[in-house]
């Protein structure tokens, strides 16, 4: 009983970051997990910042917000979102796990006038929806994906696809305990960020999910696509430390990475002096230490809090200036 209970302790310690319940919910293969600790965000001197200039004007959020009581600025403190990257085939499956203020009755009212019906799986009902029809590769129609979302209680939702909604409720009734390859890092870089994030998936392969198709482009070049594992994240205070990790093929490719970072930043540098928000990201980036240790590559960057708010006021101004410069002549 004594080991039992030590091991218990031991475990909690070890993932005082992350809550062990929420991740105990996560996919066995995950290969993909992130986590973002809202309220200690929140509540961070940035994270008021970011608050009292956010404007969200957005008409579907704010319908959101009014049909199920649900502000995620406001009522959501932790979060976590799981992949096992199976993209683009029948065994994909996602997870968003998360901790807060849940008003269920509303919620569910909410979805069932927006057509999402209720299943109960192992005493735990699941509101259910199938997003729309897609055509396929060869350009034949597939029928849509089932999602939902279940609330163990007013505190813990999880949300994903129905085959991975079932699976967590089925481990959060067990007494089987957290388990996966990422834990050991989900372990080292969740204790020391607010935001984080750990991947077993190749850089170049999150190339289609970027908006921009020339980032995209860059992402799958041969560097990049050396790179087999990656985590980081972001630890909010008085000081904001954005740090990272990359595994990859070998010690010359983590001193590539190296090179490459190095050469970035000098160009940012050396236009410094030609734009003021350059300017300043170039003064922050003084501050930006990388290291290589075999084949791995770290990186690590200080911002004082008060210069992060600098800069964003910066491309504030230039934004308006931008919208309000008028619009050249046409001439036909």
């Amino acid at each position: 009983m004594l080991k039992l209970a030590l091991a218990i302790v031991a475990q909690a310690a070890a993932f005082a970051a992350v809550d062990p319940s929420l991740l105990k919910l996560v996919m066995p293969d995950a290969k993909v997990i992130a986590g973002l600790q809202v309220s200690g965000v929140r509540n961070s001197p940035f994270g008021q910042f970011v608050l009292s200039h956010m404007q969200v004007e957005d008409q579907a959020f704010q319908k959101f917000i009014a049909e199920t009581g649900l502000d995620p600025r406001r009522d959501i403190s932790e979060i976590l979102i799981a992949s096992n990257w199976q993209q683009d085939t029948a065994a994909s499956r996602w997870l968003v796990v998360a901790r807060g203020t849940f008003n269920l009755a509303t919620i569910t009212a909410a979805a069932q006038a927006n057509g999402g019906t209720t299943a109960n799986f192992q005493g735990v009902d699941i509101l259910t929806h199938s997003s729309p029809s897609k055509p396929d590769a060869t350009g034949q129609p597939q029928p849509g994906t089932q999602n939902g979302i279940a609330f163990f209680d007013s505190s813990n939702a999880v949300m994903g696809d129905i085959a991975s909604v079932k699976a967590a409720i089925s481990r959060k009734r067990s007494n089987v305990p957290a388990s996966g390859v990422l834990l050991a890092k989900v372990r080292n870089v969740s204790a020391n960020n607010d935001f984080w994030f750990v991947t077993l998936v190749p850089i170049s392969e999150f190339a289609g999910a970027m908006p921009d198709a020339n980032l995209g482009s860059a992402m799958q070049g041969n560097l990049l696509a050396g790179v087999h594992e990656a985590s980081g994240g972001i630890k909010f205070g008085d000081t904001v430390t954005i740090s990272g990790e990359a595994v990859t093929r070998s010690d010359k490719d983590a001193q590539a990475l190296v090179d490459v970072f190095k050469f970035l930043a000098g160009m940012i540098q050396t236009n410094r002096q030609n734009d003021a928000t350059v300017g300043q990201v170039a003064t922050l980036l003084d501050s930006m230490d990388l290291k290589t240790k075999d084949n791995v590559m770290s990186m690590s960057l200080n911002i004082p809090e008060k210069q992060l708010e600098q800069l964003l006021d910066t491309m504030r101004q230039e934004s308006r200036a931008a919208r309000k410069k008028p619009a050249a002549p046409q001439f036909n």
